[in-house]
């Protein structure tokens, strides 16, 4: 499947025809409040006078994740429409219902991400995905949406994709982060929909909710323009990482008594079968669990909450086999005198 689309062809987002050539800024209704108020949210379409592609940049499906938000509004401001080919699409803010309510959900307390393509006719969730898709997604060729692990968990800044289809593929890569995560995204996510309506889309994971953390802003908006720059629509260097592997598999290791946990592992450390990753205390007493990973991978993701119970999901693992002796070469040693991988920011 190609990207490629001629800007010269009539381009509508949100029921608004883009010109070549132009930069248009506009607030798309999504939804309405009780008071009969509309909720919009923000949309700038930069778009060049010569073909290429239209991509979408997306944040703050889920409301309280805000490193997205940063780095879409970073893109808008810093691409003018005298330098770019073909259109892009910037949404710094898709869920204005949670972003004002420093909330993932929506008020119904739905997933967002858990509701694409979305249905006019369905619930609340479902008929702001729908509008969204209508008039976001769907006038584009591909797109990147932005993503912090949620609420208690920290996130290692890798990539997710589907790695089966061609286009995502080379999207991910272009990208340029060291870890990319190969699947296809959780049943009725953007990323999900996006891709089987024929929009290829890749998912960028870094940081944590609440927050501005700028070292994991900076790493996504360059891969945002390594990404405009394989598409060919801007005319800047790519920046390469200094190795890229693909992970295939990824699982979490969890907590098997409850009580207060003390990990060992940060987002990046490189873990062994059998090491340990954390210790539960009881908090009201000495007895003292291990807690033990059952694969061989880089860490993904953290738990940030100190207490647990039984179940609870603590350190994330992508399992490393024929790629393990690549981290391992570009590994250096931690303070904590673990094995961490470097992530160029």
């Amino acid at each position: 499947m190609s990207v490629r689309r001629r800007a010269s062809r009539p381009l509508t987002v949100g029921g608004r025809s883009v010109d070549p050539g132009t930069t248009l800024e506009f607030q798309l209704k999504i939804s309405e409040y009780y008071t009969t108020s509309p909720v919009n949210v923000p949309v700038t379409v930069i778009r060049g006078r010569e073909d290429g592609p239209v991509v979408f940049l997306v944040a703050a499906i889920h409301g309280d994740e805000l490193n997205g938000v940063e780095i879409v509004r970073r893109s808008l401001v810093g691409i003018s429409h005298d330098r770019i080919r073909g259109a892009l699409i910037c949404v710094p803010v898709v869920n204005r219902f949670g972003f004002l309510n420093r909330s993932r959900y929506l008020p119904d307390r739905r997933d967002l991400n858990r509701s694409f393509p979305g249905s006019t006719r369905g619930p609340a969730a479902s008929r702001v995905a729908a509008a969204v898709f209508r008039e976001i997604v769907s006038p584009a060729t591909a797109g990147v949406d932005f993503h912090t692990a949620a609420f208690g968990r920290a996130n290692l800044p890798h990539l997710r994709a589907d790695m089966r289809d061609g286009t995502a593929r080379r999207l991910a890569r272009w990208f340029g982060a060291e870890i990319i995560v190969d699947g296809p995204g959780r049943r009725k996510s953007l990323r999900a929909a996006s891709t089987a309506a024929g929009r290829p889309c890749i998912v960028y994971e870094a940081g944590e909710t609440a927050k501005f953390q700028p070292r994991a802003i900076r790493k996504g908006l360059v891969g945002a323009y390594n990404v405009l720059a394989g598409l060919g629509m801007l005319d800047i260097p790519r920046r390469e990482p200094r190795f890229q592997i693909v992970v295939r598999r990824a699982d979490w290791v969890r907590a098997d008594r409850g009580g207060i946990v003390d990990l060992r592992v940060k987002p990046g450390d490189l873990v062994y079968r059998g090491d340990t990753v954390g210790v539960i205390t009881n908090p009201f007493g000495r007895e003292v669990v291990s807690v033990t990973s059952h694969t061989t991978g880089v860490v993904l993701g953290t738990s940030t909450l100190p207490m647990v119970n039984p179940g609870d999901a603590v350190v994330h693992v992508g399992r490393l086999t024929r790629t393990l002796a690549t981290v391992e070469r570009h590994a250096l040693m931690g303070a904590s005198g673990r094995a961490r991988i470097k992530i160029d920011f």
